[in-house]
């Protein structure tokens, strides 16, 4: 599959699964975790308590359970994903079919979550597992200084904002903040001395020195 990679917004949007099988209820949990009003359908319910966020019709799938989703997830039998997947097609709602990948409009990367920091990885669905793995991988080389990182500079970014007018000055200085090199002092000298040193380099940047750092 030849894709292209988006991060949606789906905070209040409402999104049907049909299917809550093993991977149907991980498909609406990661849903739910990105904020989305998850719908699903499922003769057999869902096992437990549901969970805030989501919406349980214990009854057949119908065309109707569509209406209004922006996007569709078919983790149901091969019989009933194709009507889903045939019905979101009319309906012209974006659909992910579980059981045969090729036939919906987009599949999932293998994602890791960390605070403000998404890393997602897709072979295309030519090896799902080795996706895992990769993400997996990333995920330990990264550490969590990068995550910290990206939570620091959603917090100074705005400060360097205010007090450089200058626009390709910013610019300049958001391009030295995204250095990896800043993981390695984050890993070596602890978060507060990173903090430190870009606002210092903020400061410079306002009077036009040069980055102290």
């Amino acid at each position: 599959m030849c894709g292209y990679p988006i991060i949606l917004d789906l905070s209040g949007r409402r999104v049907a699964v049909v299917g809550l099988g093993a991977v149907g209820r991980r498909k609406a949990l990661g849903l739910i975790e990105a904020g989305a009003k998850v719908v699903a359908i499922d003769p057999v319910g869902f096992p437990g308590p549901p969970p805030p966020g989501l919406t349980i019709l214990a009854e057949p799938y119908r065309t109707e359970h569509l209406e209004g989703a922006l996007l569709a997830f078919a983790s149901a039998t091969p019989e009933v994903n194709r009507l889903v997947v045939a019905d979101a097609r009319r309906l012209g709602i974006l659909v992910n079919a579980a059981s045969d990948p090729t036939s919906g409009d987009f599949s999932l990367p293998a994602v890791h979550r960390d605070g403000p920091l998404l890393l997602a990885v897709s072979t295309g669905g030519a090896g799902p597992a080795l996706a895992g793995s990769l993400r997996d991988r990333a995920a330990v080389a990264l550490g969590p200084s990068a995550s910290g990182m990206a939570l620091l500079l959603a917090e100074l970014r705005p400060l360097a904002r205010s007090r450089i007018p200058n626009a390709t000055t910013r610019r300049r200085l958001f391009r030295r903040w995204a250095d990896p090199s800043w993981l390695d002092r984050w890993a070596a000298d602890g978060p507060e001395a990173v903090r430190s040193l870009l606002i210092d380099s903020i400061d410079h940047a306002a009077f036009g020195g040069d980055d102290p750092s």
